[in-house]
């Protein structure tokens, strides 16, 4: 017997069953927030097994991530995210053109509800670890903004990168979660002007000692 030729027969993924369960998901998430949410509750919503759910997520980190994807747009085989910072002509102008864009989401229910669940992760190993590809993105972007400044001549060294992405974010879910004010011209501003320029230039300078 040609063992090659024989083919393990499973049941095929059922993209409409996916569909529904990750729009439940999402409302389930929407009503309760993610400690309190179940597989029971997402199977109920979607009107579905729970066995269903565990044949294609392991846990509900990994369902709850997939879930949020779905609210982003849809990327190509082989595609990346798109920078979250436009090109201006320029480094200032590129961090405050893109805060203003990442204020603007946070301030949607979306937005919202994402950053409750990047809280939830410091409480859930496993939904950190299904996570870090969300943060792997916002790191391209902050890398790609200040490659842009280098390729100007307004860095002199990329290697702050890292740091952008560390500092902003934090500031950006602080005002969100603890400050509760709005992200205001102000606010961008004196981010850009007061942490993020000034970060950027020490490390470069500090990188050329």
């Amino acid at each position: 017997m040609d063992l090659a030729a024989i083919k393990t027969v499973g049941r095929p993924r059922d993209e409409t069953r996916e569909a529904a369960i990750l729009e439940a998901t999402i409302a389930v998430l929407s009503d309760v927030g993610y400690d309190r949410l179940t597989i029971d509750a997402v199977a109920t919503k979607a009107k579905a097994s729970k066995a269903t759910v565990y044949r294609r997520w392991q846990n509900k980190a990994a369902l709850v991530v997939d879930a949020l994807h779905t609210l982003k747009p849809v990327l190509g085989p082989g595609e990346v995210a798109p920078c979250i910072f436009p090109d201006t002509g320029s480094l200032r102008g590129d961090l405050l053109a893109g805060l203003e864009k990442i204020g603007n989401k946070l301030s949607t229910d979306e937005g919202k509800l994402m950053a409750a669940v990047m809280t939830a992760a410091a409480r859930d190993p496993e939904l950190a670890a299904a996570m870090r590809t969300t943060h792997e993105e916002k790191r391209r972007s902050c890398q790609t903004v200040v490659d842009r400044a280098v390729a100007r001549g307004e860095l002199s060294s990329g290697g702050g990168a890292d740091m952008l992405h560390e500092v902003v974010p934090a500031l950006m879910y602080n005002r969100l979660l603890i400050v509760g004010e709005p992200f205001d011209n102000e606010f961008i501003t004196r981010v850009v002007d007061d942490i993020a320029l000034p970060l950027l230039n020490h490390n470069a300078e500090a990188k050329n000692r």
